[in-house]
């Protein structure tokens, strides 16, 4: 009798041995697999916002140095780029960077457009020489870049 009682006592303890170390196993690949979750999350970020900025950059220094001719408004909306019969509006939006085509003979108005780059504000300056100064802000990051129109 204490023979089987022992032996039912050691394939206890084996069994739940086994389960704690499974469940030790479960854990550590949970917690192994919410740190790549929560990197892989950071760096998507990252990349959005700086991919963001960089080609809204890159996209409005293009449409300047192409341009027949630039305007840049009064109160910082945002710009007109002359090319031709046509012009282009590109400003601020509520939810980003917007653009659209007029004609170049129309009045410009600086509201409607459609959202090229979402979350992301354009400032653009003039300076001297014709030089002009392109910052885009995404978060509480800045990205800029210096250009010259063709005209």
């Amino acid at each position: 009798m204490r023979s089987l009682l022992g032996r039912r006592l050691a394939n206890s303890v084996n069994s739940v041995g086994s389960m704690i170390l499974f469940l030790l196993f479960a854990v550590c690949s949970l917690i192994i697999v919410a740190a790549g979750v929560s990197t892989y999350t950071r760096i998507s970020d990252n990349y959005s916002h700086t991919f963001s900025s960089s080609a809204a950059v890159r996209y409005v220094t293009n449409k300047i140095r192409g341009a027949d001719s630039v305007v840049l408004s009064g109160d910082g909306k945002g710009l007109i780029v002359y090319n031709g019969e046509s012009a282009c509006i590109i400003m601020n939006a509520d939810t980003g960077v917007a653009e659209k085509t007029i004609r170049a003979t129309a009045e410009p108005d600086y509201s409607g457009g459609d959202i090229i780059f979402p979350s992301v504000r354009l400032i653009v300056e003039e300076e001297d020489g014709g030089v002009y100064n392109i910052t885009v802000y995404s978060g509480r990051r800045a990205y800029s870049a210096l250009c010259r129109s063709r005209g």
